[in-house]
This record gives C-alpha cells, structure tokens and sequence, in this order.
C-alpha cells in the first residue's frame, strides 16, 4: 500500500493540490549503510518533515538544540555525533590515549549497537516489539467515545521541520502553549551558503510560482542574498577594527563575539522568505490545535506544513489527530478562515486604505490595570493562613497607607534577593516573582526591526498579534551599519525591496510579505502582566540581548515603572548600553570551558 493510501493527510495534499505550495526541498544523500542507521530513530529518511522516535529524550532535545546554531540537519548530526563514534570508534581524536579495556568497552558498545538495529530492521520495526495497537485503541476510546482532550495531552512527539520559510516559522512559533519550538538562529548561524540546486536560501512561494511575478520576486531575493553574503567577510573585518580584541579576551572569545555581532547586524539583510529548520516538541493535543489553525492560511505554504505535520504525526500516533480528518475537524478549520475574513471585512468598512506612513519605532503603554498594585497585593495576601474573602482582602490592601504597600513589595523582593541587596540581575532572575503578579496587566504597540520581532515573539505567557508583515514603515539598521562604508550597498538593496514589497501587493498581499527584509520596521501588540514584564525585562535587557531590542524592553520597563513604581521596584532591569552584545556572554563561556577543562 503506498503513502498516500496509506496516510489520510497525504491524500488531502494530493487532493488539494498542495504540493505545488512546497517548498522546493533536496532529499539528503545518505549510503545504504546510514539509512539503516537512520530508520530505527526517523520517520522517514527522504521527506522535510519527519518524527524523531526510539531515541532517549536527552538525545532528542540535544538534537533539537543543534537546530539553533548548526548548518548541518538534524539527521546529517544524529549521524556525525551519535553514530559514527560507536560506529567507527578507531577514528575519535582519544581513541589512541584509551586503555585496552575502555577500547574492549567501546568495541563492545558496538557490537550491541549493530545487533539492536539488526534486529530492529529484521523484525520489522518497533510494532514488533512494543504493543503500539493496544495504546491506540486506549485513545480512540477515550478521545471518540470520552471526548476526554486532556488523555491527548500525556503523549508527546517530536516534529522536525527542514527548509521552511522563516514566515512560517512565525506561523509555527505562535503557538502559546502545548508546543515548544527551536529554531535555527540568524544571529550566530550564516545563511550565505547556497541550496543544492545552486539558488540562495529562500522560497518563491507558491501563489507567485508561474506567475509574471516570479521574475522579479527571485532578483530581488538574489539582490538581498548576495549583498548578505558578499559583506559577510569585508563587515566583519571592520568590527573587529571597531572593537579591538580586549586584554580579558581569549582568541576564541573574541573571534566569536565578533562574528555575531556580524551575524547580528547584517540579518537585517534577511527577508522572510529565508530558509530555516525548526524542532517541535509537543503533545498530541497542541498539534491536533496547530495544524486546524493553519488548514485554511491564505498561504499555501502554511497549509502545504499544517498537513506534512499531521501525515508525521499520524504515523507514530494516529489517535492524537483523528479528528483533524472529521466534519467537526473541517468545521473548525473553516471557523477558523472565516473569522479572519469576517476582520479583514471589518477593517475594511472603518479605515480607507492609507499609503503614507510615518517612521515610528518603540513601544507605547496603551492601556494598564488600574489600582494595578492593590490587585497584586491582594491577590498576594490572600493564600494567607489567615485570610478571609478576597474582597475583604482588596477593602484592607485599599486602605493601606503609600508606605505599608511599599513595604510589602520591597520585603517581597529583599526575599528574591536573597536579603543582599546588592544581589545582580543574573542572581536573581531565574527567581520567579509570585503568581500574584499576573493580577496587573499592560497593553504594548510595538513599532521595531522584523528581526526584533522574530526574537521578542518567543514569550509565551502573553497575548501577541501582529500585522501583516510590511515595509510601509521604512528600515532601521545599527549604528555600526549607517557609519560603515557598506551601507550605501545595504540601503540600495532594501529601498529596493519597498517597490518589490509594493509591486507584488497588487495581486498577492499575503504572500508579499516573503520579501519584507529583517531590516523593515513591524507593527504589533502585547498585552502581558507585571509578572511576564518582569521576566522579559530582566531576560531581553541582558548583555547578550540585540541592542535594537534591548532598547524597547527597557522602554517597556520605562512606562511601567513610571505608572506601578512600587510594583516594579524590585525588577532587575539592565539599563546599561552594550554595542558588542555577546562579549561577556563569549568571555564567560571561555572561562567556563577552562575551568571544567573542556
């Protein structure tokens, strides 16, 4: 029986045409000999999507955690790190400074290695071993019959995703909870390294594939990709003349400071249609969620991704997602479409089309929680041993003086700090603030980089919507980058990418966002509480954080002080300026090394 037969999500992309919305991808070439070492631990070895199984769960995440910096899959890794050194223990660096036991050992390791996947690959795959139907049978009853969601919920499966758009990723990474990506970084990884086909790494997306746009959609992203890669070597020279290897620095820290803040500043060149990998790891439930909310995107990719998924998941566990194929699954895809449609509509009855826009960039407190600090303490006390009705709680916070409340919330954060008041935000913000502080919230609009964007999108306890992505509100770079003597080429090919941007919105709107560079300030909204305020804070303001996006956090922070000071007064905020972000990061890490003797 084929695939397609096989697979009810296979069908529905045949059926619905949306292979012709793929993503062009090039199956890797693996030996024979590494196929059989792959297909114990992969759900496939030839596809872009696929499930990692069998493989002890510290494997997988250190697997999945290569995605952030690695050029190299993840299958590709699995290989390099995890099998040729059982495989092939004679060629490790150590093997000559083994003893004759610890090699007797390592021989060992291989032989029982080679009979596992021998034995896996002969008796026909993990169903012969483990009872898989009989686990199955246990969900359908409870999922169909029980309509119990929160069974779906114990289950976990890994998802990897390779040559994805970076404008689905942000599709993708939208989901708040159930699902915890990794994605590979523009930050430290580089992107100039071309596709097997001989093209650089993006998309043409497939509702402008075949169209007299497809032209003029690929030199402008061949324009992007070869200023990005042609400036990568001559702009990282200059930062290194900018900022001069430092007597604390070893040659290691320094090359690699150097090199991402490189990375970090020339990204901006990087439009959403860039090609990326991405690692989920969810339960059962949370894809069954993601992939009804990206069935009907008005971009094929997403939709051609949300059933590539459920085809995966579906082989390692089908009862997880059953009902994405149901009437009531369709139904709430279509819900989903619709509401989007039914606010375009609205949009468009109350604002005209508006085509000049001012530069803004920053965050703007819109709305608060007022008397947000008597929420918080009320909220707070009320746990007490003591306590009585929360209302009665809120009428005796109400009538507490200034200076009882202060009190109250420096006591609160002497504990945080473990009664030294000197403590450093590193100390102390891994100690989380009591829940008590979600009972405040804070409405943000964001105007910032799209490169900004992509990094202040991973919080997850906070609500987070964003426009479209756009170039109407015009590009931002780095200092470094306007006092550079390339900036002229880099602005050349972004004051391009506007009139590209422009050109394809005419007939494709959705899909004109593939072209928008990192560089192009987005528009968004969040609206957190002081709780989530206080680890975004003291997180994304770190020494290591993008100087862009550290000055909106502390912008964040800024306004939230002014209206709550007695709420925020113990937020760890860095308000120091660090132009070479990773600096300290890469000095500590050296240090880290030589101390453990690494």
């Amino acid at each position: 029986m084929s695939l397609v037969e096989n697979n009810p999500f296979e069908k529905i992309i045949v059926q619905e045409n949306l292979e012709g919305f793929a993503p062009q991808y090039t199956p890797e070439n693996f030996t024979e000999e590494e196929i059989k070492y792959l297909k114990p631990f992969f759900t496939n070895v030839d596809q872009p999507v696929f499930v990692v199984q069998n493989l002890p769960e510290e494997v997988t995440a250190a697997l999945s955690a290569k995605y952030s910096r690695a050029t190299e899959t993840m299958r590709r890794t699995f290989l390099n790190e995890y099998v040729d050194p059982i495989i092939h223990p004679e060629n490790q660096k150590k093997w000559n400074e083994l003893t004759k036991e610890e090699k007797a050992d390592e021989l060992d390791k291989k032989r029982s290695f080679k009979i596992y996947i021998d034995g896996f690959m002969g008796n026909g795959g993990i169903e012969k071993v483990v009872d898989k139907q009989r686990g199955q049978k246990f969900f359908d009853k409870w999922l169909v019959e029980y309509g119990d969601d929160s069974i779906s919920e114990m289950g976990n499966v890994h998802v990897c995703i390779e040559g994805l758009s970076i404008i689905a990723t942000k599709e993708i990474e939208d989901q708040r909870i159930g699902i915890s990506p990794i994605e590979k970084s523009t930050r430290y990884v580089s992107f100039a390294d071309k596709l097997p086909d001989g093209n650089y790494r993006y998309i043409v997306p497939g509702e402008i594939r075949g169209t007299d746009y497809e032209k003029t959609f690929r030199s402008s992203m061949d324009i992007l990709f070869s200023t990005y890669s042609m400036l990568l070597e001559p702009y990282a020279e200059y930062i290194k003349g900018l900022y001069p290897k430092g007597d604390d620095e070893t040659d290691a820290s320094f090359e690699k400071s150097r090199r991402a803040k490189t990375f970090d500043d020339l990204r901006d060149l990087l439009p959403f249609s860039t090609i990326t990998n991405l690692g989920l790891s969810g339960n059962g439930r949370a894809y069954e969620y993601l992939v009804n909310r990206m069935a009907n995107h008005p971009l094929g990719e997403m939709r051609y991704w949300a059933f590539k998924i459920a085809s995966e998941v579906h082989k390692v566990t089908p009862s997880f997602i059953r009902r994405l194929e149901s009437p009531s699954g369709r139904q709430i895809q279509e819900y989903k479409r619709e509401i989007k449609e039914l606010r375009n509509e609205f949009s468009n009855q109350l604002f005209e089309k508006q085509h000049q826009h001012r530069k803004v960039i920053g965050a703007r407190l819109l709305e608060y929680t007022m008397g947000g600090e008597e929420s918080v303490l009320s909220a707070y006390i009320f746990t007490g041993n003591n306590s009585p009705s929360l209302h009665e709680v809120k009428e005796k916070v109400r009538s507490m003086s200034d200076d009882e409340k202060t009190e109250i919330f420096n006591k609160i954060s002497m504990l945080r700090k473990q009664k030294n008041p000197d403590a450093k935000r590193e100390d102390v913000r891994f100690k989380k603030i009591p829940r008590a502080f979600e009972n405040s919230h804070y409405t943000y609009e964001f105007w910032a980089r799209g490169g900004d964007y992509r990094d202040l999108q991973r919080h997850r306890m906070l609500t987070q919507e964003r426009q479209n992505f756009t170039t109407i509100w015009g590009f931002d770079l780095e200092k470094e980058v306007l006092d550079s003597p390339f900036v002229g080429k880099i602005e050349k090919a972004l004051s391009l990418l506007a009139l590209v941007y422009e050109h394809l919105t005419e007939e494709h709107a959705d899909a004109a966002q593939y072209v928008v560079p990192f560089a192009y300030i987005q528009h968004w909204y969040t609206d957190l509480t002081a709780r989530e305020m206080y680890y975004m804070a003291e997180l994304r303001t770190g020494p290591q954080g993008r100087p862009h996006y550290r000055k909106i956090v502390q912008e964040m922070a800024r306004q939230a002080i002014e209206i709550h000071p007695r709420l925020f007064a113990g937020m760890m905020v860095d308000w120091n300026d660090y132009s070479l972000a990773r600096r300290e990061s890469e000095k500590w890490t050296e240090a880290k090394k030589k101390e453990l003797n690494i």
